[in-house]
């Protein structure tokens, strides 16, 4: 039987178990000192291939490992990410429990924000195009003095996206450095949203 995976996490699984697909609870496969979140009631096979119901995938995707995330450290998987069987799925947890065990050990305490940068200028001008490429770099720069981990989105409808992974302790920190670059950078609007699971860390 096929097994969709949400996340790695280490035990003592969580109390509160969240609600899979069509509202199932998800159940854990607990191998050593790991387990998997898992769902068998997604019919993958038949999914993939339909657009409304793949949406409604991600979505529980997503609000699974949310849910998991508050509760404790998890690694969350890609979506779509399904073993073929349950020795599979034992196996693959065996053979890469330490490794996995250290990377979710890291994440303790630890939550992705993401940054957008919403264009707030005529990108037909060319003046105030480059006046945004210059505060773009100079935000870059900033980020990278600041933060070690870091990815960069890739652009959408001209939005720039950015990936920090810190701890969550430092929210308050980074909130007061975003408002303060949003005085001195007037060709982006700045948008921070978190603190999420560490989707591009993991």
């Amino acid at each position: 039987m096929a097994l969709y995976v949400y996340a790695f996490l280490e035990r003592p699984v969580p109390a509160t178990l969240p609600t899979g697909w069509q509202g199932c609870p998800i159940a854990f496969i607990e191998v050593g000192a790991l387990a998997a979140a898992v769902d068998s009631s997604i019919p993958w096979q038949t999914v993939q291939y339909d657009d409304e119901q793949l949406l409604q995938a991600a979505l529980v995707h997503d609000r699974v490992i949310c849910d998991l995330y508050r509760q404790q450290p998890v690694l969350p998987l890609q979506f779509g990410t399904v073993f073929i069987s349950l020795n599979g799925l034992e196996m693959h947890l065996e053979r890469h429990s330490e490794r996995y065990g250290e990377r979710i050990r890291k994440l303790e305490g630890m939550g992705e924000y993401t940054l957008k940068l919403l264009p707030q200028f005529d990108q037909l001008q060319l003046d105030a195009d480059h006046l945004a490429d210059l505060e773009f770099e100079r935000i870059q720069a900033q980020f990278k003095d600041h933060y070690s981990h870091l990815v960069y989105g890739e652009p959408q409808r001209g939005i720039e996206r950015v990936h920090l992974l810190i701890p969550v302790g430092e929210e308050a920190e980074l909130r007061r450095q975003v408002d303060d670059w949003q005085r001195h950078y007037n060709c982006w609007q700045l948008d921070l949203q978190g603190p999420l699971p560490p989707y591009h860390f993991a």
